[in-house]
């Protein structure tokens, strides 16, 4: 799976071929922290570099001895040292301090968040993906791991502080990508993300309060921005369990323009065969996907960047709803094309941003047969102005089109699924515009009180109401190791259709959190409390729904370095939640007394690294069925539900995963083994109720049971063009 392709990717760093003279040393920052995978070259020959190590260490060969040592890092300054100037008997130690912005230098942190006031978190792929023992490589997957994430179905559908995931959004370089998972079927459940993490530079996560440069979000939001300058050339090859894949980053002209190509195959025989008596409800899957990413500098003031992406995509399995049982069959395919053109000025930026999505997808189960087809066009004009050193400001027009058409054949009884069950046939067209307007301001009133504005607002086309945005923000700086956030907005967002709900309804929320942020040598404390109250209709399981749903929760996250080489993490949340259906009100589905959340990491470039995490929670509410009567049109029972709805519960959940990779230099190439254990206990946690023909025994379809999952991932380095690249691979593999 694509997972695999990327899972602990940062192992693999190059070490040095050996000649007579070479220098070595340890990179630190100011504060004497070691910077992992800090550039060490020679400026003779930056191709023949070397990455430090987690102990900020290098050692590189010598061919020249009037040549200059250059260090850089992302974020500092890069040092320049010559070499008659060092002692090559002794390490040295190399100090890196961080850039300091000037006005022209708004350019370079345009697309970071447009402001901090708000509850954000900030996520490297290096720390918080390839370390993050719950991601498997996955950029989505890894939020889970963050105590504002509220995602407990074992997919990669962001849900942060209680919302549902539609009510959230992710963005890629200031665009919405609406179903951001791959291995969707009916409920939308995607198992892993469309996002690649070689591509990415950063992702933010707003886990309340999202800034409103952004629209159609009522809960939270996940920021992704593509990297905006290549270090290197490299070919990754990679082989797993389930995948074969490749990813090569290449340099068009140095310093202005690059590409990174890559396209993985994913198959289901090996895996499932090896472990085939716990995945029972899986068959067969295969994927092929492709993506190509190209950014240029038009001019010194002008820059491009166009991400494409296709996938295509079949998976068997076995599904039971009601009381049927049988194979379900999807596939799906998919292109995207988001492109950015960037302005530069000396105290402000204009940006134009486009995408086009179209998608269609097939499911067959029981007499259920769906076809949707997917056509989305979003585009939007930014303007982002430093108006003085202590203001910005931030205004803008956006226009999103959706469109989808549904032929389906839908069951006549919902409870009859068999392929023999009555149903009818329906097709229909839907489509929803949105064009919407923004302003946002921040102000740094004084070194310690920075404060924020938004408002964004919607243009109604025929029947669409018109709704009004807006958030407030005041962040209060202790110290610099401290700060305290209070934020409070009003959203609203459309829920996107699906095979059981073919509408678009407007959704609104209200939303008040007070985040508390602090950081001492080596332990990190970060503490919230937030209150929503979302209102909208919206579709449940088992054919109810709720018009409003209020959430109170209270978060703590504590994070440790300690012996060198470990880590460890804790969080939990109170979550207390309550929907209402017809007036009267129950348990939501996110109402947790507890939402634990704990990780243990060994990491030693030299040896091994493995990690060891664990989450546990209640389970949640469902319907329960008391009884059941025989229908004569179908010849199925008929359910009968408890009057008191959402008032049976699953059994607690609780899921142990560990995963281990060693790092293998091959001259200035390299190489990494893996091995993943999920769900080490084998836990079974109960994930849907089911029951016999009549409803008078109930049994539980389980979420994923103990697998084992394994590979092996080359990465080469080149500089010399893909034919000197064609013997170097000869010659390592």
């Amino acid at each position: 799976m694509k997972h695999s392709i990327l899972i602990f990717l940062i192992f693999m760093f190059a070490s040095s071929a050996y000649t007579q003279t070479k220098i070595s040393g340890t990179v630190n920052n100011k504060k004497g922290v070691p910077v992992f995978a800090a550039n060490v070259y020679l400026k003779s020959n930056p191709a023949k570099g070397y990455i430090t190590d987690f102990d900020g260490k290098f050692v590189l060969n010598i061919e020249n001895r009037e040549d200059t040592l250059v260090v850089s890092f992302i974020g500092f300054k890069t040092r320049k040292i010559a070499l008659p100037a060092i002692d090559l008997n002794k390490s040295i130690v190399v100090v890196l301090e961080k850039s300091e912005q000037t006005l022209d230098e708004i350019v370079v942190t345009a697309q970071d968040p447009v402001s901090e006031q708000f509850s954000v978190t900030k996520m490297t792929m290096l720390k918080d993906v390839y370390l993050n023992p719950v991601s498997q490589g996955d950029p989505l997957k890894a939020i889970s791991i963050l105590p504002a994430s509220t995602t407990i179905n074992e997919t990669a559908n962001p849900s942060l502080r209680g919302s549902s995931a539609d009510r959230t959004r992710v963005v890629l370089n200031g665009v919405p990508i609406y179903k951001p998972v791959r291995a969707s079927q009916l409920n939308n459940q995607g198992f892993f993300s469309l996002f690649n993490p070689e591509i990415i530079s950063k992702q933010y996560v707003y886990a309340s309060n999202p800034p409103l440069t952004y629209g159609n979000t009522s809960a939270g939001l996940v920021e992704i921005q593509t990297i905006k300058k290549l270090e290197k050339n490299q070919l990754l090859l990679s082989a797993s369990l389930a995948s074969t894949g490749f990813f090569l980053s290449q340099k068009v002209k140095k310093d202005i323009s690059f590409i990174q190509v890559y396209g993985n195959y994913q198959f289901s025989d090996a895996f499932t065969s090896i472990q085939k008596k716990n995945l029972p409800n899986l068959k067969n899957f295969n994927t092929t996907d492709a993506g190509i990413n190209f950014r240029s500098k038009i001019s010194k003031h002008i820059e491009f960047n166009s991400f494409n992406y296709y996938i295509s995509e079949q998976f068997q399995g076995v599904n039971e709803q009601f009381t049927y049982k049988g194979d379900v069959l999807s596939d799906k395919k998919r292109f995207f094309t988001v492109n950015n053109l960037v302005f530069y000025f000396k105290n402000a930026l204009l940006s134009v941003n486009s995408e086009i999505n179209k998608s269609v997808q097939h499911i067959n189960f029981g007499n259920i047969y769906s076809e949707q087809k997917t056509t989305q066009v979003y585009t939007s004009v930014d303007y982002k102005w430093h108006i003085i050193e202590s203001t910005n400001m931030q205004f803008g027009l956006s226009h999103d089109f959706q469109q989808n058409k549904f032929n389906d054949s839908i069951p006549l009884y919902y409870y009859a699924l068999s392929p023999n069950s009555p149903n009818y046939f329906s097709k229909s067209m839907i489509s929803n515009k949105q064009l919407e307007v923004y302003l946002y301001t921040n102000w740094d009133i004084n070194s310690k009180l920075p404060f924020s504005s938004g408002m964004r607002s919607n243009i109604p086309f025929k029947n669409q109401h018109y709704y009004h945005s807006s958030q407030l923000g005041l962040k209060y700086r202790l110290n610099h190791k401290q700060s305290i956030l209070l934020s409070t907005g009003k959203y609203y967002n459309y829920s996107l259709p699906t095979y059981y709900s073919k509408v678009y309804n407007l959704l609104s929320s209200y939303q008040v959190a007070l985040d508390y942020s602090s950081e001492y040598k080596n332990i990190i404390l970060n503490a919230a409390i937030y209150y929503k109250n979302e209102t909208g209709e919206q579709a449940l399981k088992t054919f109810f729904t709720s018009n409003k749903i209020s959430t109170f929760g209270i978060e703590l996250y504590v994070e440790q370095q300690f012996l060198k080489y470990f880590k460890y993490s804790f969080s939990n949340s109170f979550i207390n939640q309550k929907m209402v259906i017809e007036q009267k009100h129950y348990p939501g589905f996110k109402n947790f007394d507890y939402l634990i959340k704990s990780t243990i990491q060994y990491n030693n470039s030299s040896l091994f690294s493995v990690a060891l995490s664990y989450l546990t929670h209640p389970g949640t509410f469902y319907n329960k069925v008391t009884g059941s009567y025989i229908e004569n049109q179908t010849s199925f029972y008929k359910p009968v539900f408890s009057k008191n709805l959402y008032t049976a519960q699953y059994g607690n959940y609780k899921r142990l995963d560990l995963s281990v990779s060693k790092f293998v230099p091959m001259n200035k190439n390299s190489m990494v083994i893996f091995v993943s254990l999920n769900n080490i206990l084998n836990t079974k946690n109960e994930k849907q109720v089911q029951y016999n023909a009549d409803y008078s025994i109930k049994h539980f379809d389980y979420h994923q049971f103990r697998t084992v999952y394994f590979g092996v991932i080359w990465r080469l380095t080149y500089s010399q063009g893909l034919s000197s690249l064609k013997e170097k691979t000869r010659k390592n593999i």
